[in-house]
């Protein structure tokens, strides 16, 4: 059971050290580039389950700002 758990963070941290670190290289500014772009994504990938928590965040706020309000304005549509 802890082999398993082991692995699946190890991949996990595998998994987003290079996708954080692609995505580091294409969205920096090419003027002026990061010092360390590799040490900040594997440091990233360690704490890869609250980089996750965040992007489910994130695309909460997306979904909430894309749902239209009533056609009163008393409450956004998707609480009420």
């Amino acid at each position: 059971m802890l082999v398993e758990l082991i692995v699946i963070y190890l991949g996990g941290w595998m998994i987003t050290t290079v996708g954080l670190y692609a995505a580091g290289r294409r969205l920096s500014d090419q003027r002026a580039p990061a010092l360390h772009p590799l040490a900040v994504s594997v440091a990233a990938g360690a704490v890869w389950p609250l980089v996750v928590v965040g992007l489910v965040e994130m695309s909460s706020v997306v979904v909430f700002t894309k749902v239209q309000s009533k056609a009163d304005g008393s409450a956004v549509g998707i609480f009420a």
